[in-house]
């Protein structure tokens, strides 16, 4: 009995240690970022490779999304995202393996076609991002297949400063310019609101002309400002829409999508609703 309870006792420190360090460091593992599948064609990208002071210096933990963790470069203007795969345990590669009897193959079935949805739906949001927005995106570089024996080893720094040396030959990646919250910016300098309302509008209005939609259109943690123009920092929710060129979807995306900007200018810069509401007007207008 005393045998178990110290066994029992272990386990215990063990959960609540794990626990503590996946708080502390946001749930970033290195294995996370490492890819487990085969390079395939529809994955290709056709970008040259960026220049190599990017790949020399060391990157520092920033955040983490739904889809990638998120690294600040030490030049301050480069942010390198890596994908996340911790929900692919055990790994789609184990589990293709694995010995089942044949009433759980079905199930077997069942996840790696959930998981290969998945990983095609935020990867090929990531080639949108990089081939038909680049510019309003800041995507400068991407790479999803592993193993091409392209790519240098290079330094990060999870949250609460370990040095791991980061294989991106096994890590899909991508490198992006470093944008400022939307609101964040704003909270700093509410005199430059009327142009952010209006770059707004521009940057919703030129994906939606190019048939593009946004899946996760969140202001507060998908759009930023870089160089005084709004950006959309978020690269795994777009996907390629035709109707949403039409003037009813576009009217309607722009309105849905500018919801939260306006009750931020409600609670914040009161003054400014009337020009933001004739504004959208114009918008649904055009």
């Amino acid at each position: 009995m005393k045998r178990f309870c110290k066994f029992l006792l272990i386990v215990l420190l063990f959960i609540g240690m794990d626990k503590v360090i996946r708080t502390q460091t946001n749930g970033f593992r290195i294995e996370k970022t490492e890819a487990d599948y085969a390079p395939k064609i529809q994955w290709e990208t056709s970008s040259s490779l960026p220049p190599q002071e990017i790949f020399d210096q060391s990157y520092t933990f920033l955040g983490s999304g739904v889809q990638c963790y998120a690294f600040l470069g030490a030049d301050g203007e480069t942010v390198l995202k890596v994908f996340k795969h911790y929900h692919l345990w055990p790994s789609s590669k184990i589990l293709r393996n694995l010995p089942l009897p044949k009433f759980l193959k079905n199930w077997q079935n069942t996840i790696l076609e959930k998981r290969e949805k998945r990983i095609n739906s935020i990867f090929k949001s990531a080639q949108i991002a990089q081939n038909e927005l680049p510019e309003q995106t800041g995507v400068l570089h991407l790479n999803l297949n592993p193993y091409k024996e392209r790519y240098p080893v290079i330094t990060i720094y999870d949250k609460i400063g370990i040095r791991y040396q980061l294989d991106l030959d096994k890590t899909p990646f991508l490198f992006q310019k470093k944008a400022d919250l939307l609101f964040s910016y704003l909270e700093l300098h509410k005199e430059e609101t009327k142009n952010i309302i209006d770059s707004l509008f521009t940057c919703i209005h030129n994906r939606t002309k190019l048939g593009i939609s946004n899946s996760d259109p969140i202001v507060n943690r998908n759009f930023g400002i870089m160089d005084g123009k709004v950006i959309e920092i978020d690269i795994g929710s777009f996907v390629s829409n035709p109707q949403i060129n039409t003037p009813l979807f576009s009217k309607r995306e722009l309105f849905y999508e500018t919801l939260e900007l306006k009750e931020w200018i409600k609670k914040h810069t009161p003054e400014l609703l009337d020009y933001f509401e004739q504004k959208l007007q114009q918008a649904i207008r055009l």
